[in-house]
């Protein structure tokens, strides 16, 4: 009987070590998952970072661009207004004179 009670309470001590044992493995690999978690967060920002950071400059050349050609389409629009106007001034001058005294 002394026997039988003293390998029921080895078995159970046992018990408790491979409880204590899950749990703590539980624990350490609920730590490992939040970690790898955290680890795929922040590299899933950095990589994000990154790409903004890339489009800011691919926006910045594209504005630079869009700047550039509006410019030049102005200074056209100058150009020929300029020329237009060097062209025909004495016309207009002479035709709105001559509705101003008709």
């Amino acid at each position: 009987m002394q026997d039988l009670l003293k390998k029921i309470i080895e078995m159970d001590e046992q018990a408790r070590k491979v409880e204590q044992q899950a749990k703590s493995e539980k624990l350490k690999s609920e730590e490992e998952v939040e970690k790898l978690r955290e680890q795929i967060y922040n590299d899933y920002i950095e990589r994000a970072k990154a790409r903004v950071e890339k489009n800011i400059g691919v926006e910045e050349n594209r504005a630079k661009e869009y700047l550039k050609a509006y410019e030049e389409r102005i200074d056209g629009a100058k150009k020929e207004m300029r020329d237009l106007y060097r062209e025909k001034k004495d016309g207009w001058v002479d035709e709105i004179v001559r509705r101003s005294l008709a």
